[in-house]
């Protein structure tokens, strides 16, 4: 993993404006098929835009109840993603997960959620294909990275992760 002051990498170029979140039970994650671009057609986490003065974790919050129903109070901060030369501007997005409670969601108007198995949610086709990149990090017992990538055309042309500077995993993790 690449340390954040790698030359080639300027962190506060990517507008972090998004939240996604990966709800689980066990081995499975609720996702979503979306109906809208970006990804539209593609399964993903639920997420969305971070309304002005709001937090990422309340952002998050509100995002996860009016795509699902289900209202968390509580959310694990795992990482950002940045993207350079994709469908939408360069820009970011502040990456949680939390366990889904036992009742199932409900379905809304941004598309079709199911709940898939972790192993085909890291590697169909049918699924936004970056998570298949920085998916499995979100599961595992490590501090909080980032995730950048470059596309062009709409294909992944490359793939970096970098440490989170230790002031900014605290005050993400804190603050968000």
């Amino acid at each position: 993993m690449k340390n954040i002051t790698d030359p080639s990498y300027h962190f506060d170029s990517y507008p972090l404006i998004y939240s996604l979140c990966f709800l689980y039970r066990e081995n499975d994650i609720l996702m979503l098929l979306r109906k809208k671009p970006p990804n539209a057609g593609l399964w993903n986490g639920v997420g969305g835009h971070i309304e002005q003065g709001e937090s990422a974790h309340s952002g998050c919050l509100r995002e996860v109840q009016e795509e699902t129903g289900y209202c968390l109070n509580k959310l694990k901060f795992r990482g950002v993603l940045t993207w350079q030369s994709y469908e939408v501007p360069d820009g970011g997005l502040y990456i949680f997960s939390a366990r889904a409670p036992e009742y199932e969601p409900i379905q809304t108007e941004e598309g079709t959620l199911t709940w898939k198995k972790r192993d085909w949610v890291f590697s169909s086709d049918e699924v936004v294909k970056n998570i298949h990149y920085f998916g499995p990090y979100v599961f595992e017992d490590h501090l909080p990275c980032i995730h950048h990538f470059s596309y062009e055309q709409g294909e992944i042309q490359s793939y970096q992760r970098f440490q989170l500077p230790e002031a900014l995993v605290w005050n993400r993790a804190v603050n968000v």
